[in-house]
């Protein structure tokens, strides 16, 4: 059963790859919207085939949201869970990382022009996929393809409306492309979003049915939870009857489950998995681009294994969420079965690291290599910070720099951590309390147990969806939820309320009207 799993996604892989592998030639644009020329039109609606051709690509846009480059550089080294010093001049890089980590990016920042750009192209791609697909006689495929390619423009519609507060939009058949696109505020596009989730929701699979790398009911469950939560941010209205709502559909459903194992699901080659609500899929048996690498970016230069000879030396954690962990009873921040296969642990990655056959390795000039959470962000030693290894690599690629990493972009944890948060903050800490503690006791370290809460906090909650996630492309948005996104943390003085929204590119603002510029910016 296994290898017949793992021969399945390598075969959607490789069609996927393929996808990639074009739309990336088109990629290299600053065009927001790629039109199809009539003549092509014409191919498209005359030839059924083409109907994967047309789905496929919004489905490949998802990977621009687990690249670490970009939409998680946004998420991720922004906030108190990734630091990325300048060793030095390795990582400086025009200062590019030192503004997120400051929060002093402007709008030129290359990451706010890259992240705009992929996020409504995917937007883009979604609708050409709608209106294509509508153009063929109609039946129960066809009808399922255009929902799911609304469920995905509706989510890089919400990434964009997380990021930057306005969203372009023009509907999938207004194909006068010369007209500049209209703006939604926060508001208009959060209730866009809710208002599509709904009208697709009864017509979409279930993870039963397709699996968790297709839309489904339960993925546009977890979308709609996921607005209600950040609702309050956005509009000023809290909405969280709304998003327990939704997490009681996702909790009840037979389809997902909470890991035993917590390890299991960060594992090479895991394509389906209880936790898993929707994924992004990857395999290292082809090409897919060094964005998507876990353990490149982070060991240090001497941390190579077997086909890994290629190591960066780059971002960390810093010693303000560090200190936060029960580094004994909790699972999550320390596992050893990848060991004898790489020299390192998976989670937090601390003290004197040892290669494959025990030596213990050193810096380049000969000093130990110790990785301490001492950082001087804009000039540290090549051991500073504590590395982090979420995803285990294969060791034996022939593509060190892709992924054997399916990676979840919603599971079944974090509906528990909403749900628990949204009862809090209703007032009901009991049931907040049991789901939390639920969660908690899956996440025993071997020997030990992870110690249940007896009251619980906001602040508690907030420390919970730093264990459970941490990099995995939420903690920015978690912040701003709670209030602390524009704190103090190591090398980071408190800042404006106003970078709890990003700048617009210049580029876009300077070819539409309609955009305006973010206030603070």
């Amino acid at each position: 059963m296994l290898k017949k799993m793992k021969k399945m996604k390598k075969l959607k892989l490789i069609k996927y790859s393929a996808v990639l592998f074009l739309l990336g030639i088109m990629a290299c644009t600053n065009l927001e919207e790629n039109v199809l020329d009539e003549q092509l039109g014409t191919n498209l609606v005359n030839d059924p085939s083409n109907i994967q051709a047309l789905i496929n690509p919004p489905y490949a846009s998802l990977r621009h949201t687990i690249e670490w480059y970009d939409y998680w550089a946004l998420q991720e080294v922004t906030s108190d869970e990734v630091i990325v010093p300048t060793r030095g001049s390795d990582w400086y890089d025009n200062g590019a990382w030192i503004q997120l980590h400051l929060q002093t990016w402007t709008p030129d920042h290359i990451r706010m022009k890259n992240v705009w750009n992929a996020l409504n192209q995917g937007v883009s791609r979604a609708n050409t996929a709608i209106y294509y697909i509508g153009q063929f006689a109609q039946d129960a495929t066809t009808e399922l393809d255009i929902n799911e390619a609304r469920f995905l423009r509706a989510y890089f519609m919400y990434l964009i409306d997380d990021l930057y507060g306005q969203v372009p939009f023009r509907q999938a058949d207004d194909l006068d492309f010369s007209a500049t696109p209209e703006v939604m505020n926060r508001k208009q596009a959060a209730d866009f979003i809710i208002s599509e989730l709904k009208a697709i929701m009864p017509n979409l699979k279930t993870k039963s049915d397709v699996g968790s790398a297709r839309v489904t009911q339960g993925a546009a469950q977890a979308l709609l939870a996921k607005v209600y939560l950040n609702y309050e941010v956005y509009t000023g209205e809290a909405k969280w009857d709304s998003c327990k709502y939704y997490c009681d559909q996702l909790i009840n459903s037979s389809d997902y489950a909470v890991a035993d194992d917590y390890w299991s699901m960060f594992q090479k080659d895991v394509a389906e998995h209880p936790e898993f609500i929707l994924r992004v899929p990857m395999d290292d048996n082809v090409t897919m681009g060094s964005g998507s690498v876990w353990v490149n970016f982070t060991l240090h230069y001497s941390q190579t294994f077997g086909n890994i000879t290629s190591t960066w030396n780059g971002p960390s954690t810093t010693s303000t969420f560090f200190n936060t962990w029960d580094k004994q009873n909790d699972v999550r921040f320390y596992d050893d079965r990848i060991k004898s296969q790489t020299g390192f642990n998976q989670g937090f990655l601390v003290g004197q690291q040892y290669g494959l056959d025990g030596t213990a390795l050193e810096q380049r000039n000969g000093d130990p290599l110790v990785f301490v959470p001492e950082i001087n962000l804009t000039s540290s030693p090549e051991n500073a910070g504590i590395r982090v290894v979420k995803f285990a690599p294969n060791p034996e690629t022939q593509n060190q720099f892709s992924s054997p990493n399916d990676v979840p972009i919603m599971r079944i944890s974090d509906i528990y951590l909403m749900r628990a948060e949204a009862e809090l903050r209703m007032g009901d800490e009991p049931s907040a309390l049991a789901d939390v503690n639920y969660l908690r006791s899956k996440r025993n370290a071997p020997d030990h147990t992870l110690p249940q809460y007896t009251t619980l906090t906001l602040g508690d909650i907030l420390k919970e969806r730093g264990y459970e996630l941490y990099w995995e492309g939420l903690r920015r948005q978690d912040l701003i939820r709670f209030g602390k996104f524009t704190d103090p943390w190591q090398e980071k003085p408190a800042t404006d309320a106003s970078k709890e929204i990003f700048p617009i590119p210049q580029s876009a603002v300077d070819v539409n009207e309609n955009l305006t510029q973010n206030p603070g910016y």
